[in-house]
């Protein structure tokens, strides 16, 4: 797969659009894309994930450096990127067909 192509998530990701969480029913909703970030909401929480940081994770999944499977990368990324919204950032990276479903 290639490098997360930034037009492309912003397409994809409308305001409103739901997407689900890595486990459960639930879904949490999308507030806006801009060139910087991805602004979500979910119940009473609202926060972003910036545009770099989903560059990265993809850019090690690229490169070999992690697995791509979300009960290893949600530590992965906490870890390696960010401690901000992991658990958000890798359901938008399995949404977008990044990681493997186990």
């Amino acid at each position: 797969m290639a490098l997360l192509n930034w037009e492309e998530v912003k397409q994809r990701y409308p305001a409103g659009k739901r997407i689900p969480q890595l486990v459960g029913p639930h879904t949490f909703e999308i507030a806006e894309v801009t060139d910087e970030v991805l602004r979500f909401k979910w119940r009473l929480i609202e926060g972003t994930i910036k545009r770099q940081d989903l560059e990265r994770i993809v850019e090690f999944i690229e490169q070999g450096v992690v697995r791509p499977d979300k009960v290893t990368l949600t530590s992965d990324y906490r870890t390696l990127v960010s401690d901000e919204r992991p658990t958000t950032a890798i359901a938008i990276l399995q949404d977008l067909g990044y990681i493997k479903d186990t």
